[in-house]
């Protein structure tokens, strides 16, 4: 059975996570990429981007759902259980890409500025599902 068995799940739970990442000392490095970065969901069907904000901004970026309204500069597609055990920390980027689990579309390059930084935010999702009661799929899919 899925980790996200509805788009909205999948909303509420990355969506969710992917607004407290906005606050996290990381977040200047989506800033940095120069673009909006899209993550296309399958099993549920979900999109949501990262979109960078004014350097005045609160956050370096905004989150947003659905279709694009503006140009998307890179595109992650994978499935809703893949993108879980990637903030887990249990898959590793590069080689998602070259097993095809993940899809990118763009510049690629711009994106590989925060694998260096990935070790400090995956604990930061295991931490958000704890919070949201959600302590069972911390530990509920193998690496």
């Amino acid at each position: 059975m899925p980790i996200f068995s509805t788009t909205e799940a999948l909303e509420t739970v990355l969506g969710g996570f992917f607004e407290r990442l906005r606050f996290v000392e990381q977040a200047y490095l989506i800033y940095q990429i120069g673009g909006t970065m899209e993550f296309v969901f399958r099993k549920p069907d979900a999109r949501i981007r990262w979109i960078p904000q004014p350097e005045e901004a609160v956050a370096p970026f905004a989150v947003e759902y659905g279709e694009a309204t503006a140009p998307v500069l890179l595109t992650f597609e994978q499935d809703g259980d893949t993108a879980h055990r990637f903030w887990l920390g249990r898959i590793n980027l590069q080689q998602a890409l070259a097993r095809q689990q993940v899809i990118a579309r763009g510049p690629l390059s711009r994106a590989m500025k925060l694998i260096p930084h990935l070790d400090e935010i995956y604990p930061l999702y295991a931490d958000y599902l704890h919070e949201i009661g959600h302590d069972e799929w911390i530990g509920s899919v193998r690496p």
